[in-house]
């Protein structure tokens, strides 16, 4: 199962990617309080746009979004390309860093964290699976907030293929520990199958973590491009 990996930094907002939302993003858009939140934003939507266009062959602004919470219907859930043979998409941003994963007939999940000052080991109770969280408080001090957030970015990007996201307790699902490949060893949640759940660590620099996530039958094979000359190339 390939994957691309899209990486890019927030754009700025310029006339033509800001044409590119659609009403219901520019809403979205101009709901953000922080630039750098509408930003990265904007800048993941004009993404999705360049790279799904690519692969539809028609300009990015014809590609369709629809956003629809799987359990609400409000528009603030997964966003999927609309159109007959389109890839399957996910998007993730954090710090100065927006990701995106494209999968050709699987559902993806992919996630970035910026390695941040957190109560890691608080945060850790409330995600970690049992065995994870003895692993996890057998380190030492000063590796427990990197590894916290290499285990963040796996699970997450876990839950997120499965298009439900975080109604998905991160607790109920088991992976390898932080300094091994990543793997589901077991799993309470029926959303999560150990053995359809493929799982890669992505290369984001330092200070960073990031995973993507695939569900089915196929190993993962995960490519990584940089994708700030297309975004500019755009603005």
């Amino acid at each position: 199962m390939r994957c691309d990996v899209w990486w890019a930094r927030p754009a700025p907002a310029t006339e033509r990617l800001l044409g590119m939302l659609d009403h219901i993003e520019r809403e979205r858009y101009r709901g953000y309080r922080m630039e750098v939140d509408r930003l990265r934003f904007l800048t993941g939507r004009t993404l999705i746009r360049a790279i799904a266009g690519r692969r539809l062959d028609i300009e990015p602004e014809r590609v369709v979004l629809d956003s629809s919470c799987y359990d609400c219907g409000k528009p603030h859930g997964k966003p999927r390309v609309v159109a007959g043979g389109a890839p399957e998409v996910s998007i993730s941003h954090s710090g100065s860093l927006v990701v995106l994963a494209v999968v050709d007939g699987a559902p993806v999940g992919v996630d970035v964290e910026q390695i941040r000052a957190a109560e890691v080991d608080e945060l850790a109770r409330m995600t970690l699976a049992t065995s994870e969280r003895q692993l996890f408080a057998a380190l030492p001090a000063n590796d427990r907030r990197g590894a916290f957030f290499t285990y963040w970015a796996r699970k997450e990007a876990v839950v997120k293929a499965t298009g439900k996201g975080m109604s998905i307790a991160m607790t109920k699902f088991t992976l390898t520990a932080h300094d091994e490949p990543p793997r589901v060893l077991s799993s309470e949640s029926s959303e999560v199958d150990p053995a359809r759940v493929h799982l890669a660590d992505l290369a984001p620099g330092h200070d960073y973590r990031a995973s993507v996530a695939t569900i089915g039958d196929e190993p993962l094979s995960v490519r990584e491009h940089d994708a700030d000359d297309l975004i500019t190339a755009l603005g």
